[in-house]
């Protein structure tokens, strides 16, 4: 009687324990070539519309990118690709499966894949295996290269027979099909050899710092490209009624505020490590602590993002719109800091003369450094505290609200945001509040010569605290960064010619 009874409370409790935690987040993984695989953030024009993909889907679905440049169905299966994923799934997760780019490519033994024999083999191996662990694998037609016929101007197909064998599984075998072959040929014939063209990879020589000799090919995506196909993508899941059509969210904001300029952010003052990879305050940071949410917000305004892995100079700083300075490490943090010198002090501060934009952003008491951080400060009539304002115990957020917020761009439209444990300002000469908590300066901004500079005491731009994963819906730190990157792209100066090259 006691086995039964406590076997009863053991259960009872386990049931508890799901109905507070729930059940587990679907996960999207999605496997692929190039044109689907995630790119390097740093001064980098290309993206691959799996990437972006993220930007159009709500906090309450994971999305994994396992896409690699190159790879065919034959060599996601030999290198071990497929069962890195298959390790990972799990019931009721989905698969989105899009290959036959380098399947066709007959002179590569590794990869090539005859359609009818091989590459049917291995899409219908993703399926069986994707099925037997409760998972639904989605196929996906391979999007289309852009050519077309020069003299008339007609699209010309280069897939040969590979879309057609997709088409013909996902018949055979009863599953859900996004002819992403179809819909783009569709999409690239209505806007023709001309407009298409502003949608792939266009690198000048000498512009980017991942193409400095520069790089054009009618493969490759650029960031609208990547966007236009994944909302392509979309469609053809909304088309079919595709489960997941329920984690979708308001497509981005998109602008072109920010085209010709940079956003550079340092990743040499702030140079944390966490099992052996950088974290806190990067781009690449998808987890709480980074800033990958924040870059692509000042993508989605057409500006471009890349991080400076060393102390700045006249050269590096001149090819910069915004330099964001966040946090830079204790020796508790970062065995040997690198921290600001007075010349690095000296050399911003005459690149902020000149016209450039800084963006300075402290934290609080006991995890930031201050010295030397205000050797550069003070240079613009502003000083970060030693203190920790709004502290917050628990969960209990409104600790840490301001509301009857000030008129300026960056509250336009919003009644209450959340920062917490704040190094407040004090202020000095031309330094002016823009964001106050009773007498405590939050956010200031100073301008000197033809540039300027804003200072906050927190970086309260990462991700769990400006995309709701983590804050109460009340909250409206979301559009409070996006109102602040718009201000900042305005305020900033254009420093690269963009035009196209072909």
């Amino acid at each position: 009687m006691k086995t039964k009874t406590l076997f009863l409370i053991v259960i009872l409790m386990l049931s508890a324990l799901w109905l507070i935690a729930g059940p587990k987040k679907p996960t999207l993984h999605l496997i692929g070539d190039s044109t689907m695989a995630d790119k390097p953030l740093d001064d980098n024009p290309e993206r691959g519309w799996g990437q972006v993909l993220p930007l159009f889907f709500s906090q309450d679905i994971q999305i994994i990118n396992y896409a690699k440049n190159g790879r065919s169905t034959k060599s996601f299966l030999r290198e071990g690709l497929w069962d890195k994923v298959k390790s990972n799934l799990k019931e009721g997760d989905f698969v989105f499966i899009q290959l036959g780019h380098n399947d066709a490519k007959e002179t590569d033994t590794t990869r090539f894949a005859a359609p009818h024999t091989d590459y049917r083999h291995n899409l219908l191996r993703f399926i069986t295996e994707s099925r037997e662990k409760e998972a639904v694998p989605v196929l996906i037609t391979p999007v289309n290269r852009r050519k077309f016929e020069p003299e008339t101007s007609e699209f010309i197909d280069q897939h040969g027979e590979y879309p057609a064998v997709v088409r013909e599984l996902a018949m055979q075998y009863d599953l859900p099909l996004i002819d992403l072959h179809q819909s783009s040929l569709n999409y690239f014939q209505y806007l023709g050899p001309e407009k298409s063209e502003l949608l792939f990879l266009r690198a000048p020589a000498g512009v980017y710092k991942f193409y400095p000799e520069g790089k054009s090919d009618n493969t490759h995506f650029n960031r609208q490209g990547a966007l236009e196909i994944a909302r392509l993508v979309i469609e053809g899941m909304k088309a079919i009624n595709l489960p997941l059509v329920k984690y979708l969210k308001k497509a981005p904001e998109l602008s072109n505020i920010g085209s010709g300029k940079v956003v550079g952010l340092d990743y040499y003052y702030n140079h944390e490590y966490k099992k052996g990879q950088p974290y806190h305050y990067i781009w690449e940071d998808r987890e709480n602590s980074g800033f990958y949410e924040l870059g692509n917000l000042f993508e989605n305004n057409d500006a471009f993002i890349c991080h400076m892995d060393s102390a700045p100079t006249t050269e590096t700083l001149s090819k910069l719109s915004l330099y964001i300075i966040v946090d830079p490490d204790t020796p508790k943090e970062t065995e040997k800091p690198n921290t600001i010198t007075l010349q690095d002090a000296d050399i911003i501060e005459n690149w902020v003369k000149e016209g450039g934009l800084l963006l300075m952003m402290s934290n609080d008491s006991g995890n930031a450094e201050f010295e030397h951080f205000n050797w550069l400060a003070e240079r613009f009539g502003l000083h970060f505290k030693e203190v920790s304002l709004n502290r917050v115990e628990a969960k209990n957020y409104d600790m840490a609200k301001f509301i009857n917020l000030p008129d300026h761009p960056i509250f336009n439209n919003i009644s209450k945001i959340y920062m917490k444990e704040i190094s407040t300002l004090e202020l000095s000469g031309k330094a002016q509040a823009i964001l106050k908590k009773d007498s405590e300066t939050v956010i200031a901004l100073s301008k000197i010569g033809r540039g300027m500079v804003v200072a906050v005491g927190d970086p309260w731009l990462y991700n769990e605290y400006i995309d709701n994963r983590r804050l109460p819906d009340s909250f409206e730190n979301w559009q409070a960064a996006q109102n602040l990157v718009k201000w900042l792209l305005e305020n900033a100066p254009v420093v690269r010619d963009v035009g196209k090259t072909k």
